[in-house]
């Protein structure tokens, strides 16, 4: 047997070490000999400096500020070894000049020869005004670089190389040269778009690439491209999924612009996959650029607004992307207004807890929205109305049910005094089996100087149903028939009812608590600016409706550039508590499928505009804010978060340190730039973020990049080229 297998081993050897010279050869195929511009004289382990040549410099179409190159040993179309210490690439990006060591005798020879020719029309390097040794020295010069890593070959199976990437140099050597190459053409391409390998939590697409740009290393650059730098970049949308990404840059730089290229990559994830395929996406959309047509989106076929990305994307249809607003739009029929009925449905003291849960749903929400409305208002009797909860009973017994139907109604009178309007399910207050004959009987026989008053609440109480303006004298009676013990007679009422109910009181804590928004004649009116946000025919809760809109895997869309902004934050911030307190709730009670594996929560991804306004500022050390809560916690709970703004500065670093994807165009501010320096290289590019403002010209770093990338950002287009 064992000679059997030697012949086998040797052939299985042979075609291994065939397979590694190929691979040997895929490495050494980034560089080509046209593409060389230099040598490398010096370097450590992060910087080195390159000795160029003016020739070489042209041959290859220019070395502009942040672009890449390769330094190696190797020679271009070599067979290479992986396994040498040399059969590597170290991938360099121009960062300035180096000053070589014979400057001073340069310069001094520059400083002569324009002397010489000061006078004339002519320029220094011309023919016959400077010997051609002279000139031949003059015309080298260095280059600075920062060392990004190594490319070389690994062994990621038996017999199977790939290229690989390190962020870092494992040795060097002072007395041993390096050729440097710039790339281009596919080399160039195969670089910047150099994805690192998958990690054990990718999404299941991942590695599925779109292009959304070219490389641009200058603003001036030539429309010729005779170097090949123009290529492709792009990007693995699943980079952005349970992530956060920032997008920065000053207004009219084409921010929306990515946010529309960067969104429509992700929606078309379905064109890849059915199923795994569907992500939530939630665009906040401040000034109505993706939710409407608009002149800024052009007027050809292929270019439109992002609401319309379902008409040119397989296996999408237009119910897949659903948009939300203040307000109507005559373009959009379909839009869902954001609106609460602040009522609620019809309930009775017979209704069992589905049943008031279910009618009572859009009431609460209504409480939420006004809790918060009037949260910063100290006054005891606000504070007393906003504390009091109006969750419906753990145990609903005859007695419980009757005291919480109570407390409904004073909150629903609270809310006709403030000028709500009825929905047709409770246009009358019901009355029926809330009040005893002993309740009417202390009323009418009260001796106080208010008994008018009381005497007017027994008659309402007498009735089955009345008007809403009835209820509101009603409970108001009511409030000041408790407060007023001693006059009042309630006292005697109160003691008797007491004991014949085990020591409780007729009152409790919470209808005095909602009673207190009538103590003062003004009060209600600190609940009459969410009015705007009331009507009395929405039907649910738009926040969970979005929620599960998001959980389908649509494309949602909230207009927030009509109607009030306060009205819109406040929507904003109810539906992404939904969010993120549905997702945290999903994440703590996975279940699982049938292979017994835990199902995680579904991808959701939301975008931030005028994140400078949403997230707390810099300096704020409040967490409870939900967008900083999101921010923070929300990709465990696979809540992704792409914040753009032209204030990097304004957002807390906690949030900047945890951010895994950057955009970033053009700022006309140091103090801005300042805060980029902190992260990653962004440091090569800050004078090229400062002063180019052209549109669309971005650096881009992802996930899966182990590099920042110079891109020029695709137009968005809704039919996909």
């Amino acid at each position: 047997m064992t000679k059997n297998k030697g012949p086998l081993a040797s052939e299985a050897a042979k075609y291994a070490e065939h397979l590694a010279d190929q691979s040997g050869q895929a490495l050494t195929a980034l560089i080509s000999a046209h593409g060389n511009v230099g040598d490398l004289i010096k370097m450590d382990f992060s910087e080195c400096e390159v000795l160029i040549h003016d020739h070489l410099r042209q041959k290859v179409g220019g070395l502009a500020l942040g672009c890449f190159l390769l330094a190696t040993r190797l020679s271009p179309g070599a067979t290479a070894t992986p396994l040498d210490e040399d059969s590597n690439l170290l991938l360099l990006r121009v960062t300035g000049q180096a000053r070589l060591p014979n400057a001073s005798e340069t310069d001094l020879n520059r400083f002569l020869a324009g002397q010489r020719v000061a006078t004339l029309d002519a320029m220094w390097d011309a023919q016959g005004k400077i010997d051609q040794f002279t000139l031949n020295q003059l015309r080298y010069a260095g280059i600075r670089c920062r060392l990004l890593g190594t490319f070389r070959m690994k062994e990621t199976k038996p017999s199977e190389w790939k290229l690989s990437f390190g962020a870092d140099v494992s040795n060097f050597y002072s007395g041993r040269g390096l050729k440097v190459y710039k790339p281009f053409g596919a080399a160039l391409a195969q670089i910047v778009n150099f994805q690192k390998t998958k990690g054990d939590d990718s999404h299941p697409l991942s590695g599925k690439r779109v292009a959304i740009g070219r490389v641009r290393y200058a603003s001036s650059e030539r429309m010729v491209d005779p170097a090949g730098d123009s290529v492709q970049v792009e990007l693995d949308p699943t980079d952005l999924i349970a992530r956060r990404t920032a997008l920065f840059g000053m207004s009219r730089t084409g921010k929306s612009n990515t946010t529309k290229v960067i969104a429509s990559s992700v929606f078309r994830l379905r064109e890849q996959n059915k199923t795994k395929g569907l992500i939530g996406q939630l665009v906040f959309d401040v000034n109505g650029e993706y939710a409407n047509e608009n002149t800024q989106d052009g007027s050809e076929e292929n270019a439109a607004c992002l609401k319309n990305i379902a008409l040119h994307t397989a296996n999408a249809t237009n119910s897949d992307v659903a948009t939300y607003g203040l307000a109507s739009h005559p373009n959009d029929p379909t839009r869902t207004i954001v609106k609460v009925n602040f009522f609620g449905g019809l309930v009775s003291k017979t209704s069992t807890a589905d049943e008031l849960s279910e009618a009572l749903e859009p009431l609460l929400v209504g409480k939420m929205l006004i809790d918060g409305q009037i949260a910063s208002d100290s006054s005891k009797y606000i504070a007393n109305f906003r504390n009091t909860s109006l969750d419906i009973p753990a145990v609903l017994d005859p007695s419980s049910s009757v005291r919480f139907q109570r407390i409904i109604l004073a909150y629903r009178a609270a809310l006709s005094a403030a000028g709500f309007a009825p929905p047709d399910t409770v246009k009358k207050a019901l009355l029926k089996g809330l009040f005893s004959k002993d309740l009417v009987q202390a009323l009418e026989q009260s001796k106080s100087s208010d008994s008018g008053m009381y005497v007017r609440a027994a008659t309402i109480i007498k009735k089955e149903t009345v008007s809403w303006d009835e209820a509101v004298e009603l409970v108001k009676g009511l409030r000041r028939f408790i407060q007023d013990t001693k006059h009042s007679g309630y006292d005697d009422f109160n003691s008797k009812y007491a004991s014949q109910h085990d020591g409780r009181s007729w009152h409790d804590e919470r209808l005095t608590g909602i009673l207190s928004i009538f103590e003062y004649a003004n009060g209600v009116n600190a609940l009459r600016a969410l009015k705007d946000e009331h009507d009395p025919g929405s039907v649910g809760d738009y926040a969970q409706s979005v929620m599960d809109d998001l959980v389908a895997g649509k494309l949602v869309i909230f207009d927030q550039s009509l109607g009030d902004p306060e009205m819109n934050r406040a929507a904003a911030e109810r539906i992404m508590w939904v969010i993120f307190n549905r997702q945290k709730q999903e994440f703590v009670t996975a279940k699982k499928d049938k292979e017994g594996n835990l199902i995680p929560p579904p991808d959701i991804l939301v975008y931030a505009e005028e994140a400078h306004n949403l997230l707390p500022p810099n300096a704020a050390t409040d967490v409870s804010n939900i967008w900083s809560r999101v921010a923070k916690e929300g990709s465990k709970y696979r809540i992704g978060l792409v914040y753009a703004t032209q204030e990097p500065s304004s957002i807390q670093s906690n949030i900047m340190k945890n951010t895994d994807n950057w955009f970033v165009a053009h700022l006309n501010n140091a103090d801005e730039t300042k805060e980029l320096r902190k992260y990653y290289d962004f440091d090569d590019f800050v004078p090229s973020i400062l002063q180019v403002p052209d549109p669309g010209f971005l650096r881009m770093r992802t996930l899966s990049n182990p590099y920042i990338v110079p891109v020029q950002i695709n137009r968005f287009l809704v039919k996909a080229k």
